[in-house]
């Protein structure tokens, strides 16, 4: 028994090389058939195979238009492309687009300016009088020459008196907090004029006062907190505003400042009698009393009035 077992034949095996791509195998990319046989190429019957429209000889290989099936009825007749002109070194196997000459251009117009007369006429003409409190020392020499002509000593009293008049309208614009603020600066644009004006006048309040030029009365700045209170005097949270100064830059925030003393005309007007302009400039007043003697004579070359007669 053990003999017969031991002098059984043994198994046969097969052994098989198989190279690359020898089998068919399934497709990669859309570009490939199932069978690979032929470089890549749109996939046929595909969005990118425009064979069967707008080539006007097109044949598809042998043997395959059978076994492969297209996307579109076979009784759709082709379409054909139509010529049109190419430039030299177009090239010539680019597919054709047809023009069409429907579009038609239209000619543009220029249309009448809305602008009404008065904006475009430019800035109003300012008065000598509003020339002279914005610092424009000409507007003053004009009206001097108007009211004292060649006479020295007569030029030299009316500079006097006028020039008090435009300090004396600058100190109450300065205690009023009519000043203008210079563009730049960080904590100034993140607020309006009027709340500008508003944070001058609470800072006033707590005895930080603008000096009238471009720094502080007597050297007294204000720090971060007395900042913070100012604003919330005037209904704004501090909270909300980003560009906060340190402490060097809030002792230069009045660089650039200015009093408006023009923009206290309106409470004179519009006759600007002298018991207005009196009860305009306060107590300098008293230091005036030549100028009130002869404000008659005086205010029509101020107004620009003698001019314009």
């Amino acid at each position: 028994m053990i003999v017969v077992l031991g002098s059984r034949s043994p198994r046969r095996e097969i052994r098989v090389t198989v190279t690359r791509d020898a089998l068919p195998r399934r497709s990669e990319t859309l570009s490939q058939d199932a069978f690979v046989t032929s470089p890549a190429e749109p996939a046929r019957g595909g969005p990118g195979d425009r064979r069967w429209f707008d080539r006007d000889d097109f044949s598809p290989d042998p043997g395959i238009a059978a076994a492969f099936p297209m996307t579109v009825p076979t009784n759709v007749g082709r379409r054909v492309a139509i010529p049109i002109e190419t430039w030299p070194g177009t090239a010539p196997d680019r597919t054709a687009v047809p023009y069409v000459a429907s579009a038609v251009g239209l000619a543009i117009e220029p249309d009448a300016d809305p602008a009404p007369e008065d904006l475009r006429a430019g800035p109003i003409p300012q008065t000598p009088l509003e020339r002279m409190l914005r610092g424009e020392h000409r507007a003053m020499v004009e009206v001097v020459d108007a009211v004292a002509g060649e006479d020295s000593l007569r030029r030299r009293d009316w500079e006097l008196l006028l020039g008090g008049l435009a300090e004396a309208m600058a100190d109450m614009a300065v205690r009023e907090s009519v000043v203008d603020f210079p563009m730049g600066t960080a904590f100034w644009d993140a607020f309006t004029v009027e709340q500008c004006r508003r944070i001058v006048a609470a800072l006033w309040t707590m005895g930080f006062r603008y000096d009238g030029r471009d720094g502080w009365v007597e050297h007294h700045v204000p720090v971060y907190r007395d900042l913070s209170l100012a604003l919330a005097d005037i209904g704004e949270d501090p909270r909300r505003v980003r560009a906060w100064p340190n402490a060097a830059e809030i002792a230069e925030l009045f660089v650039g400042v200015r009093p408006a003393p023009e923009e206290l005309l309106a409470a004179a007007g519009p006759d600007y009698g002298v018991e207005d302009v009196q009860a305009l400039v306060g107590e300098h007043a008293t230091k005036l009393r030549g100028l009130w003697i002869a404000w008659d004579e005086v205010l029509p070359h101020l107004l620009g009035q003698e001019r314009a007669a």
